[in-house]
C-alpha cells in the first residue's frame, strides 16, 4: 500500500504545535513525580491520620495494610504534586481509581 499526503504550512505548523505539547508534557510530568519525596509522603499519611481516603480502612484496624499517596487529580490529566492534590489510598482503592478523578 501507498499514499500521498500534502501538507500545506498549516498543517506543519499545527503538527509542530503537537509535537511540543507532548514534549513539554513528558517534561512536566517527570517534574511532578520527581517531587513527590519521602517526607511528602509521610506528611500526608499523617495528615490523612494513617487512613484510606476512599474506603476508611486504616493502619489501627489493619496493622500490615499497605497505603500509597495518589494524585486526586492525575498528573495525566494535569494535576500537580501539591499537599491540596494528594491523598492516602490503601493499594487496593489506588489501583481500582487508575487515572480517574474521584471527588
Amino acid at each position: 500500500r501507498s499514499f500521498t499526503f500534502s501538507m500545506d504550512e498549516a498543517h506543519i505548523s499545527q503538527l509542530i504545535a503537537a509535537l511540543e505539547n507532548k514534549l513539554t508534557y513528558k517534561e512536566f510530568a517527570k517534574e511532578q513525580r520527581r517531587l513527590m519525596t519521602k517526607k511528602l509522603r509521610e506528611s500526608i499519611k499523617i495528615r490523612d491520620n494513617y487512613t484510606c481516603c476512599n474506603c476508611h480502612n486504616s493502619i489501627q484496624k489493619e496493622p500490615n495494610l499497605l497505603l500509597e499517596i495518589d494524585h486526586i487529580i492525575p498528573i495525566s490529566k494535569g494535576g500537580c504534586t501539591t499537599e491540596d492534590n494528594l491523598q492516602t489510598l490503601c493499594w487496593k482503592c489506588n489501583r481500582s481509581k487508575s487515572d480517574k478523578i474521584i471527588y
